[in-house]
């Protein structure tokens, strides 16, 4: 067990320069300290190690650490190396507000959190988590308010990641790295890429939405920025192209309805030519009162369109209960063998029993 201490520090320290030093000079040499190489020392546990208060970089990565802890006094530190440890929660970091780089990649994180404090960092680097079955990297919304107005590039790769809502409206994102997750929905990404208005390099391989059709002019399309895709750079030209061309496909999929909805209702019904007039006539042409609908087009534009109340359609014309009671229209003739059955029975005699 390895605990990270100012005596730890003065050892590898005094290791390092082959000289020894008095308490004054040791102390006044880790105070003088800017940049801090623990890297590879099977360090678990961060101690204290305050006298060193002007650190601007401290590697650590390449231990054993579970916990971030220690570094309250650290308030000129930049850069942050914790990748490779077994870090499971991002935490007492308040204090570092002049962070500007944190790689905390290849640990057990599952939350992007505790970073509300630090406005300054530009850099992010959270790749390859050790998650659990069902377990997907997500951002904690404090957190990400915060980076989304600082970040500048940010490596979430290989985290089981399904969506990436949670970094939407990333205004000063200028690199991402989303590579080997299970990124699959390309209307979702494409909506989520359209919001990042600074965005100039995209890494996406190794996700099933890079197999999709026309995965790279949807991407170039809905973005104004963006330069490189998955390494390959992108011209003004082509963006221009393709940007056009989604603006004409766009225009097309608005276009008013040109087909009348009389038409449309009476193709609809799937019915033999002759029974088409018919129900157009009997739905359409009635005169009477009518009914006004009004339908939604593609433009959002209502459109009133009149029918005619189904009572005074053809056809209906008798009366139960005080309620009309419809009837098919084709059959407003009586059937002749109907009117041979009535006729009988008006001329059959009716026999009374005596008195």
């Amino acid at each position: 067990m390895v605990k990270l201490t100012s005596k730890f520090i003065e050892k590898k320290y005094v290791q390092v320069q082959s000289k020894s030093l008095s308490k004054a000079n040791k102390k006044q040499e880790l105070w003088k300290l800017t940049h801090l190489y623990m890297n590879g020392m099977f360090i678990n546990e961060i101690g204290n190690f305050a006298v060193c208060k002007n650190l601007k970089v401290i590697y650590l990565q390449d231990n054993n650490i579970s916990r971030i802890e220690n570094l309250h006094f650290a308030t000129h530190l930049t850069h942050l190396y914790m990748q490779h440890n077994k870090i499971s929660k991002l935490e007492n970091l308040d204090c570092l507000q002049n962070l500007r780089k944190l790689y905390v990649g290849y640990n057990c994180i599952s939350v992007i959190e505790g970073l509300e404090n630090l406005e300054n960092l530009i850099e992010l680097h959270a790749e390859n988590q050790s998650l659990t079955l069902g377990e997907t990297l997500c951002f904690e919304p404090r957190s990400a308010i915060t980076l989304s107005k600082c970040l500048k590039k940010l490596n979430i790769s290989n985290n089981k990641m399904t969506t990436l809502t949670d970094i939407a409206n990333f205004s000063e994102l200028e690199i991402l790295e989303a590579k080997n997750n299970l990124l699959e929905d390309i209307e979702d990404l494409t909506q989520i890429i359209s919001t990042l208005i600074s965005l100039k390099e995209l890494y996406m391989n190794g996700n099933p939405v890079a197999h999709k059709h026309r995965y790279k002019e949807s991407l170039i399309a809905n973005s104004n920025t963006l330069a490189n895709l998955d390494g390959k750079n992108i011209s003004d030209t082509c963006r221009r192209f393709l940007q056009v061309f989604k603006e004409k496909r766009f225009k097309e999929s608005i276009k008013k309805i040109t087909v009348p909805l009389t038409d449309d209702i009476a193709n609809s019904l799937n019915l033999p030519p002759a029974f088409k007039k018919s129900v157009y006539r009997a739905i359409f042409q009635q005169p009477g009162p009518k009914l006004s609908i009004k339908v939604t087009s593609a433009m959002g534009e209502l459109q009133p369109h009149s029918f005619p109340l189904w009572k005074t359609a053809a056809g209906i014309n008798s009366l139960k209960n005080n309620h009309v009671t419809p009837r098919p229209f084709w059959r407003n003739k009586t059937n002749e063998k109907e009117i041979c059955k009535l006729n009988a029975i008006n001329n059959k005699s009716i026999m009374f029993p005596p008195i």
